[in-house]
């Protein structure tokens, strides 16, 4: 069975849009009982929309098509799979390096926004200990 993240990348790849693209891979998540976690908090997704409009105004130069999907589901809300969460926290766990909130036309800055930001990384550091997958 493939994750949520490995059939979005897989049909990124083969050109499906990134709207189709989520409702495939969700609707495979689904059909496969993975797993999913809603209700992160505000900040998760005002991070997540700060770092759309940032993008937007460097011509969406940042980050991979990935990352801007990930971006579009935290500002709506929607649930993540928890393939997806360990990956939310994979990322951010080593972009805080370049996360500066004082430069705000960097990539590393916008692309961390774009996962979330400081609150995502601690929204699915809880998720993930609450699951036993870390420790931390």
């Amino acid at each position: 069975m493939k994750t949520f993240e490995q059939n979005l990348e897989k049909l990124l790849q083969k050109g499906y849009s990134p709207e189709a693209a989520v409702t495939l891979s969700n609707s495979l998540a689904k059909l496969y009982n993975e797993k999913t976690f809603s209700g992160y908090p505000d900040a998760v997704k005002n991070n997540a929309k700060k770092g759309i409009e940032l993008n937007e105004k460097v011509n969406n130069k940042c980050a991979t098509q990935v990352g801007k999907v990930r971006a579009r589901q935290l500002s709506e809300g929607a649930s993540l799979s928890l393939s997806t969460v360990k990956r939310m926290y994979s990322y951010l766990s080593r972009a805080e390096t370049y996360y500066n909130p004082e430069d705000t036309k960097a990539c590393g800055t916008i692309s961390y926004l774009l996962w979330g930001g400081k609150a995502g990384y601690r929204w699915s550091a809880k998720i993930l200990k609450q699951e036993g997958e870390i420790d931390k």
